[in-house]
C-alpha cells in the first residue's frame, strides 16, 4: 500500500540516499542545486540511473529519509547529527526513521509496525515489503530464511554501542519507539464478547449510518440485536438496497471508540529531527474490518476453511510446482484476529488489532456477498457446531494434519442474499438457517423515502464529477451545486436524524426529467421494489446523456431502457402490461383505471390474486384479496401511481418498445 509514495528518485537500494547526504554535509542548497551537486558525482552514484531525478521528488525522498533538514527560503542541508557518520550507522538510521506519506497528509512509521520480534515471517506481515525488506537487510536489521520467511535480528531495534551524534539520536528514537510499540502490546483487544454499546452512543452511530445510507433505524436495531446476541446474519432484499455497503460500514461505525486514546508517540514530521520530543497523540481505533468476499458457484470446503492447492515457486530463475496448505475465506478472517496474514498460523492464538491501510480496528469479520450463489451446504456444512455459538474451535488444514483454531467471541458473519434470485439458486438446508438471522433491507419509507431523491442525484452528480464527466460542480460539506442546473442543500435538523436535503432546480427541462423519472420508478417499485443504487444509476445515465448532447426527454428515455428496462424482463406479463398502460395514460386516471380492470379481468384467479396482492402491499390501507376488481378506482390508483399528467415518455418510447418485447416473450 502506498509504495509509490516511497523514496525511488534514486533507485531501489538506499546506499545512494547516504552517500549523497554526505556529500551534502556543510552545504545549504536548494532542490535544484543538490540534484546537480548528485549528477557531478563521479563515478556516479546511481550508474543505472536514466535521467536526472525532479529536484523537488528528490529533496522529498531525503526529507522522508530524515536525511536533511528544511531551512527558509526553500533551502536544505544535511541533519547536523549525521556529520561523520558511517556508513554502516546511517544506513540503520535511515531504515528505521524513514517516514511514508499517507492520503490525509499526515505520516506513517513503519517500524512501529514491523514485527521485529525475532520471529519467522511471511513477506506480506511487513509493512511495505517489497521495498522495505531489501533496505531492513541492507541496513543489517533483517534476514531471510531458506523458506522464504523473514525475521529481524536480535539487536534491530536494540540501543547500539558507538558513541556518535547519530548513533545518539537513534538511540533516543529507539527508546521512544520501543515504548510505542508497548503500549500498542497492551492495547491488545481480549477475547470477549461483543460489547452492547450506551444507548445514546447507538443512536448516535445509528444516526452516522444513517446520513450515508437510507436505511430505517428499526433494520439497523435489529441487526445490531442479532450481533450482540451472538448471532450471525444475513441481508435479504432486492438489488441495490444497500446490503453490502451496510455489512461492510456497521461493524466499522458501530464499535468505533467512543474516545480516542492518547498515546506518546514519536514525531512523524519530516521537518523535525527523529529524537524530537514526543508528542500526545489521539489514537482512534474502528470497530472491526470487515473482509469481504464474493460466493461463487465452485464454492466448496476448500474455499471456506482451506484445503492442498498447487502453488508456483520461483527460486533463483527456476520455476517448480509445489502443493501447500492455503486457507479459504472463513480461516483467513478469523485467523487475522490473532495478527495472521492468513497464510500461516501463529505460533500462539492471542488477540491483536487488525490493521488495514495504516487504520486500526478491534478485529475483522467475514462478510459474504451473493450468499446463495454458492452451495451453502457443501461448502459450510462442517461448520454448524462452530457456527451455532457452542464455542467450538475451527478445525483447519496445517502441514502436520490438523489445527484447532478458537473463534473469537466477538467473531461475526454477515451475509448478503438478492430476494429476487433466491429461487433461481442454492437453496440453504434448515439446519443452515438456524445458524444466521435473516433481515430484509427493503427500499426506504416515510421519511427517509422522501430524502432518496434528493441523495441519488446528489451521488450521481458526484460520482460524474470524480470521473469528470460533468463540470462546474462545487461540494460544501452536504451541499452540492451543478452550476446552472441545481443546487442541493442540506438541512440540518437537531430533532431528526434523518438526512434531509433541498433540491433547488435552476434548469426547467431538468426538473421536469428529474420528477417524470421518478414518478416512473415509483410505478415500478409496484412490482419491484428496487433499491437507491437503481435510482442512482439511471439518474447517473440520464445526467451523462444530457452531458454529451442529448436532450432531456431522449436522455431520460435511453437512461431507462439502458440501465433499468432488462431488471423488469422477470416480472409477469400482466405487472408489464400495467406499467406499459401508465406511460400511456399518466395524465388519464379514469382511462388508466380502465386499462388496470381490463388486464386483471383476464387473468386466472390465482394470477388475479397475487397481482391484487401487490396493489394491496403497494397501498396497506385497502385490502384488495376479495377480488372484488370494483375496488380498484382512480381514487385507490392515484395513491400508487402519480396520475396528475403525462409523462415525457410514453408508449412510443425506447423504454416502452423494451417492456412490449417482454410481455411478447414466452415464459410468465
Amino acid at each position: 500500500m502506498n509504495d509509490h509514495l516511497l523514496p525511488h528518485s534514486l533507485g531501489s537500494a538506499l546506499k545512494p540516499y547516504v552517500k549523497l547526504a554526505a556529500l551534502l554535509e556543510g552545504v545549504v542548497a536548494t532542490p535544484e542545486q543538490i540534484a546537480d551537486r548528485l549528477m557531478r558525482v563521479s563515478p556516479p552514484l546511481t550508474p543505472h540511473l536514466a535521467a536526472p531525478p525532479d529536484p523537488q521528488a528528490l529533496v522529498r525522498d531525503l526529507l522522508h529519509l530524515r536525511l536533511i533538514e528544511p531551512l527558509e527560503n526553500g533551502m536544505y542541508r544535511c541533519w547536523g547529527h549525521l556529520a561523520g557518520a558511517i556508513e554502516v550507522q546511517a544506513l540503520r538510521y535511515v531504515a528505521l526513521t524513514l517516514l511514508v506519506p499517507l492520503p490525509d497528509g499526515t505520516y506513517d512509521l513503519p517500524v512501529l509496525r514491523a514485527p521485529f520480534d525475532g520471529l519467522p515471517h511471511p513477506p506480506d506481515a511487513w509493512p511495505h515489503h517489497e521495498t522495505l525488506l531489501p533496505w531492513y537487510a541492507e541496513a543489517g536489521l533483517v534476514r531471510q530464511r531458506h523458506d522464504g520467511l523473514w525475521e529481524s535480528l536480535s539487536d534491530a531495534l536494540q540501543p547500539q554501542p558507538a558513541d556518535t551524534a547519530c548513533i545518539r539520536v537513534l538511540n533516543a528514537f529507539l527508546e521512544q519507539v520501543c515504548q510505542a510499540r508497548a503500549w500498542q502490546t497492551a492495547a491488545q483487544p481480549v477475547d470477549d464478547a461483543l460489547p452492547p454499546l450506551d444507548p445514546a452512543l447507538l443512536n448516535e452511530r445509528i444516526a452516522e449510518i444513517q446520513r450515508e445510507l437510507l436505511i430505517e433505524r428499526d433494520v439497523i436495531l435489529r441487526i445490531y440485536r442479532a450481533l450482540i446476541a451472538g448471532q450471525h446474519v444475513v441481508l435479504s432484499g432486492p438489488p441495490g438496497a444497500g446490503k453490502t455497503h451496510l455489512a461492510t460500514l456497521l461493524p466499522r461505525v458501530l464499535w468505533r471508540d467512543a474516545e480516542p486514546t492518547m498515546v506518546m508517540l514519536p514525531v512523524t514530521d519530516p521537518r523535525l529531527p527523529p529524537d524530537a520530543p514526543p508528542q500526545p497523540t489521539p489514537v482512534y481505533r474502528q470497530g472491526y474490518f470487515a473482509d469481504l468476499t464474493t460466493a461463487t458457484e465452485d464454492w466448496g470446503v476448500r474455499h471456506v476453511i482451506g484445503g492442498i492447492a498447487p502453488q508456483i515457486v520461483r527460486d533463483q530463475g527456476r520455476t517448480s510446482l509445489v502443493y501447500q496448505v492455503r486457507y479459504g475465506c472463513l480461516t483467513r478472517a478469523v485467523l487475522a484476529n490473532y495478527g495472521s496474514d492468513g497464510a500461516t498460523l501463529p505460533k500462539e492464538f492471542r488477540r491483536c488489532e487488525v490493521r488495514h491501510n495504516g487504520v486500526r480496528y478491534r478485529g475483522q469479520w467475514l462478510v459474504i456477498d451473493e450468499l446463495t450463489r454458492a452451495p451453502i451446504d457443501a461448502a459450510f456444512g462442517g461448520l454448524l457446531t462452530t457456527l451455532g455459538g457452542q464455542r467450538a474451535p475451527l478445525a483447519v488444514p496445517a502441514d502436520d494434519g490438523e489445527a484447532q483454531v478458537p473463534l473469537p467471541r466477538d467473531f461475526r458473519i454477515i451475509a448478503t442474499l438478492n430476494s429476487f434470485d433466491r429461487h433461481f439458486l442454492h437453496q440453504i438446508s434448515e439446519a443452515m438457517k438456524r445458524r444466521f438471522v435473516f433481515i430484509d433491507i427493503l427500499p426506504p419509507t416515510g421519511a427517509l423515502a422522501a430524502t432518496e431523491p434528493a441523495v441519488a442525484l446528489r451521488n450521481a452528480l458526484r460520482r460524474l464529477h470524480e470521473l469528470r464527466v460533468v463540470e462546474r460542480v462545487a461540494t460544501d460539506g452536504g451541499n452540492l451545486a451543478w452550476e446552472g442546473f441545481v443546487t442541493i442543500t442540506a438541512e440540518d435538523d437537531a430533532g431528526d436524524a434523518v438526512p434531509r436535503y433541498r433540491v433547488t432546480w435552476h434548469h426547467a427541462d431538468g426538473e421536469r426529467a428529474f420528477d417524470h423519472f421518478w414518478r416512473i420508478f415509483r410505478a415500478i417499485r409496484v412490482y419491484r421494489r428496487l433499491g437507491v443504487a437503481q435510482a442512482e444509476a439511471v439518474c447517473t445515465a440520464l445526467i451523462s446523456g444530457v452531458v454529451v448532447g442529448m436532450a432531456w426527454d431522449a436522455a431520460l428515455d435511453a437512461a431507462l431502457a439502458d440501465t433499468l428496462a432488462d431488471q423488469l424482463q422477470v416480472l409477469t406479463r400482466d405487472e408489464q402490461a400495467v406499467l406499459l398502460a401508465y406511460l400511456d395514460h399518466a395524465g388519464d386516471a379514469e382511462r388508466f383505471t380502465e386499462q388496470v380492470r381490463a388486464i386483471l379481468s383476464e387473468l386466472p384467479v390465482a394470477r388475479q390474486r397475487s397481482h391484487l396482492a401487490l396493489l394491496s402491499d403497494a397501498d396497506p390501507a385497502q385490502n384488495l384479496t376479495d377480488l372484488d376488481l370494483q375496488l380498484i378506482d382512480a381514487a385507490l390508483l392515484q395513491r400508487m401511481f402519480a396520475l396528475d399528467s403525462s409523462l415525457l415518455i410514453d408508449g412510443r418510447s425506447l423504454f416502452a418498445q423494451r417492456l412490449r418485447t417482454f410481455v411478447a416473450e414466452r415464459g410468465l
